[in-house]
């Protein structure tokens, strides 16, 4: 360690270290993660600086307050509306192979397929009809001509978006429109 020539290399490791640290969930996911389909609606295409890309919304971004464990409702009241907590949801599929929400818990769940997704504490909890949460999956990106097409055959068909599961973990890896 009292050679000089190590001192750069320390430091210039460790910013690569952290960056394989991050990639290794979504890549682990990709690799060994189980495929499933969830409805999706698209809303936008382009943004100057990543590029062009499809914006989506899923159908499990909104689930119904009796869809939410107690013990997440009972820290609504702890803490400030409009905060984001960490859950996990619990998908099952329906009878057309898609997947939808089952219920959502702050633990997680020891089998099953499941999502690990940031719930939006609502503003009116009394008359909250959905509750929103987030799971990362916004953006699909694609050439800029693959995007506009995608875009304009989604407004006029339903798609599917295909995504990779593992322990929580999930990965967008194609659209389907039909």
């Amino acid at each position: 360690m009292n050679n000089p020539l190590f001192r750069p290399l320390i430091v210039f490791s460790i910013p690569v270290l952290i960056l394989l640290v991050l990639a290794i969930p979504p890549v682990w996911t990709t690799m060994t993660g189980d495929v499933i389909k969830i409805k999706t609606a698209p809303v936008d295409p382009t943004d100057l600086f990543r590029g062009s890309y499809v914006a989506l919304k899923y159908e499990i971004e909104s689930v119904k307050p009796s869809q939410v464990d107690d013990s997440i409702k009972t820290e609504f009241h702890t803490r400030n509306m409009g905060d984001f907590k960490k859950v996990y949801v619990r998908l099952k599929q329906n009878k057309d192979g898609l997947y939808v929400v089952d219920y959502v818990t702050k633990e997680k769940p020891g089998k099953g397929v499941y999502l690990k997704g940031e719930l939006e504490i609502p503003y009116d909890l009394q008359n909250a009809e959905t509750i929103q949460i987030r799971y990362g999956l916004d953006n699909y990106f694609a050439s800029e001509e693959k995007a506009k097409e995608m875009e304009k055959e989604a407004l006029a068909n339903p798609s599917v978006a295909v995504v990779k599961v593992r322990n929580g973990n999930v990965v967008l890896t194609d659209i389907i429109i039909k």
